[in-house]
C-alpha cells in the first residue's frame, strides 16, 4: 500500500469505518511508515483536543446550563402577566406572538451552545486537514524539485567536493549560509550544490552520491528554533526525510532506501 492511499483511510480508520482486510492493510501500512503512523498519532491527538474543547468545562456545566436554561424559562411563565380577556382578533393574534416569542428563547439559547460547540470542532478539524494538505503539498515539491534535478545533464550548478568552493558559492543567491559538508570519508561524497525553488522560496539543495544513487538535501531557515526528529515517508518510489536542527529545515529524497538515508541525516 502506498502513503497516499494509506493517508486516505486513515481518518476512516480513527473512526471505526475499516473493518477486514482494508483495515488490516491501513494498520500494517502505518507500523512500517513513520510518516503516516506519526499521520495517525497527529489525528488521535486532535482527536482528544476536540475533545478537551468539548469538555473543557467541569463536567457538571452541561447539567447546570440545562437546569438554568430550565429555571429561566419557568421563571419567564411565573413572572408572565395574567392574559386578560380577548376582546378582539388582534388582540388574540398579539398575545399568541409574545408567548411564542418568549417560548423559543431558551430554546434558542440551547441552539447556539450547540452551534459554538459545532463550529470549535469544524475550526479544529478544517485546521489539521488543512496542515495534512500543506504538508502534503510540500513533499511533491521536495520531490519534484529532486526528480527534476535527475533529468538534466548535471543536478548541480556547481560542480566541487570542496566545501570552501560549494558553500561561498551560494553567498548573494540565497539570504542564509547552508551547512556544507563533505562526507566523502563516510561514504557520502559532495557532488555540488545548486539554487532550488520550494514552497514559495528559494532554498540551497546540496547534492551527495552513494554508489550510483543521488541523495539531494534541501535546506531553509526554520520557523522556529525547535528542532524535530527525522520523519520518513515513501513517496513514488523514492524515499524522503525530513527533520529540523540548528534553526533549519532538511529535506532529503532520494532512491536509496531509508536507513542510508538516516544515515546521511546523522551526519549533517
Amino acid at each position: 500500500m502506498q502513503c497516499e492511499e494509506a493517508r486516505g483511510r486513515i481518518g476512516a480508520l480513527i473512526d471505526g469505518e475499516l473493518a477486514g482486510e482494508p483495515r488490516r492493510d491501513v494498520e500494517a501500512h502505518v507500523e512500517s511508515c513513520e510518516r503516516c503512523g506519526q499521520e495517525l498519532a497527529d489525528l488521535k491527538r486532535l482527536q482528544r483536543q476536540v475533545a478537551a474543547v468539548r469538555a473543557s468545562a467541569p463536567p457538571a456545566l452541561a447539567d447546570r446550563v440545562r437546569a438554568a436554561l430550565a429555571t429561566e424559562a419557568a421563571r419567564e411563565v411565573g413572572t408572565r402577566p395574567p392574559v386578560p380577556a380577548v376582546r378582539s382578533l388582534d388582540a388574540l393574534r398579539i398575545g399568541l406572538r409574545g408567548g411564542l416569542r418568549r417560548s423559543l428563547r431558551p430554546l434558542m439559547r440551547q441552539a447556539a451552545i450547540i452551534f459554538v460547540a459545532c463550529l470549535v470542532s469544524a475550526a479544529a478539524t478544517w485546521f489539521v486537514l488543512r496542515g495534512a494538505d500543506d504538508r502534503a503539498t510540500l513533499e511533491r515539491d521536495v520531490l519534484s524539485a529532486h526528480v527534476r534535478s535527475l533529468l538534466q545533464d548535471n543536478p548541480v550548478q556547481i560542480a566541487s567536493s570542496n566545501t570552501h568552493t560549494v558553500k561561498p558559492w551560494f553567498a548573494g543567491r540565497i539570504e542564509f549560509a547552508p551547512a556544507v559538508a563533505d562526507l566523502t570519508a563516510s561514504g557520502f561524497p559532495l557532488a555540488g550544490g545548486r539554487l532550488d525553488y520550494i514552497a514559495g522560496r528559494r532554498v540551497a539543495a546540496l547534492v551527495y552520491r552513494r554508489r550510483l544513487h543521488f541523495v539531494t538535501v534541501f535546506m531553509w531557515p526554520s520557523a522556529g528554533a525547535e528542532e524535530t526528529r527525522p520523519s520518513s515517508m515513501t513517496l513514488n518510489g523514492y524515499n524522503l526525510l525530513t527533520w529540523s536542527k540548528g534553526g533549519m529545515t532538511y529535506w532529503a529524497a532520494s532512491d536509496l532506501n531509508q536507513g542510508e538515508l538516516k544515515e546521511l541525516q546523522a551526519l549533517l
